[in-house]
């Protein structure tokens, strides 16, 4: 089948959403389908290109936010009528096209751009606030974005819709829409390193040991991508300082990727408050193979999601692709409630409680890398295919 691919940006490396998108159109031309890109609020200049991953080559149309919305629609009317596809996939995220997440006027223009195109929605993020504990401001933001989600699900008619976990497949069935849930894969390629795979300089430097044998002294955590505002390093530091010199153990926390402002600040105070204790090291933004390398190294890495929507995270897809442990810190017993189908119950997954002391001192079990691309490209193409008709899941 013919199927393009609607997103926000395709600026590779910057937009995570962006990056999945290519991944999976990539995935689904090599099991024998067409697919084109089509990005709508593009970071970047814009224009049509080819873009590649690992040897496959998808075209894409990027139309930059910095042209006129009216512009954009030309263009990707023109892009989307040149090729007839037989399927378009929307990959949305409210915030990949305002600032605030409230997306008015975008069902009305994509019910045009689209034209009674057979239609599937990936929901990576829904709208903010939906907790009993969320601040009134977060309520009445995230009341708008809930409005402007079901208005456009109302106009365009999709027969397939999906998200990435349970929370949110609970959250649209309260309002009366059927969604099922697909999980994410890793942005991160799985990247041979070898039996003696070559530390970061950085790491180097700061003391921890450059061969594997001597590694076997250490405990290397590791943090991926934005490390949030609210997220708190307690109780998962005094557990790991615990274990640690129960198991005679040294700690190195490490930080990969973009860590954003707030992550700064956050990471700056946990080195002040317990740098006599661990090492801390910033790796800063890495290439993918830099990046793997790290995620097959480290001994565990630390989600800062909650777990109730840790499907929503693509670093922790990346962990689950590289076989690593995840220690995860953060609950949400209100979207806990919502959940539809159950969570996550991953045997890499480990809860930051009373027993996760004893279970790192006993080794926390990795898995084989394995890249599940393929296996969730394939439960796409299928969700796609048994939809030919349109299906009762909007009211």
């Amino acid at each position: 089948m013919r199927i393009v691919f609607l997103c926000g940006s395709l600026e590779p490396g910057r937009d995570g959403v962006g990056d999945y998108t290519r991944l999976l159109a990539a995935e689904c031309i090599r099991q024998g389908h067409e697919c084109r890109l089509l990005a709508l609020n593009d970071c970047g200049e814009g224009g049509a290109e080819t873009q590649e991953n690992e040897g496959v080559l998808v075209e894409c149309l990027r139309c930059p936010s910095s042209m006129p919305w009216k512009q954009r629609m030309v263009w990707a009317r023109k892009f989307l009528e040149a090729y007839d596809p037989d399927w378009v996939s929307y990959q949305f995220v409210p915030y990949g096209y305002h600032p605030k997440g409230v997306v008015w006027r975008l069902a009305g223009d994509l019910e045009t751009l689209i034209g009674g195109r057979p239609l599937q929605i990936m929901f990576h993020e829904l709208w903010i606030g939906f907790g009993p504990a969320a601040p009134l401001k977060q309520r009445i933001v995230g009341a708008l974005q809930r409005h402007c989600i079901f208005r456009m699900i109302r106009k365009l008619k999709p027969r397939a819709v999906h998200t990435s976990n349970a929370t949110y497949v609970g959250l649209l069935k309260r309002g009366g829409i059927v969604a099922t849930e697909l999980p994410l894969f890793g942005n991160i390629p799985i990247h041979p390193i070898g039996p003696e795979p070559v530390l970061p300089a950085q790491l180097v430097a700061a003391g921890v040991p450059a061969d594997p044998a001597g590694r076997n002294g250490w405990w290397l955590a590791l943090f991926f991508g934005t490390l949030h505002h609210e997220w708190s390093p307690h109780p998962l530091t005094d557990i790991l300082l615990r274990a640690a010199k129960r198991a005679g153990k040294r700690l190195c926390m490490i930080s990969a990727g973009r860590l954003g402002a707030s992550g700064e600040a956050l990471w700056e105070k946990m080195r002040l408050e317990i740098g006599q204790e661990m090492v801390f090291v910033k790796c800063g933004e890495q290439s993918c193979e830099e990046i793997s390398a790290l995620l097959q190294m480290a001994d565990f890495g630390v989600a800062v999601t909650p777990w109730e929507l840790m499907g929503k995270s693509g670093s922790a897809a990346a962990m689950l692709d590289h076989g690593l442990p995840i220690l995860f810190t953060r609950d949400n017993t209100g979207a806990a409630a919502l959940a539809e189908g159950g969570l996550l119950t991953d045997p890499l997954f480990h809860r930051c409680d009373g027993t996760l002391e004893a279970k790192l001192i006993a080794g926390l079990q990795r898995r084989q890398p394995t890249p599940r691309v393929r296996e969730i490209c394939a439960g796409f193409i299928a969700a796609l295919s048994v939809s030919s008709r349109p299906a009762p899941n909007v009211l």
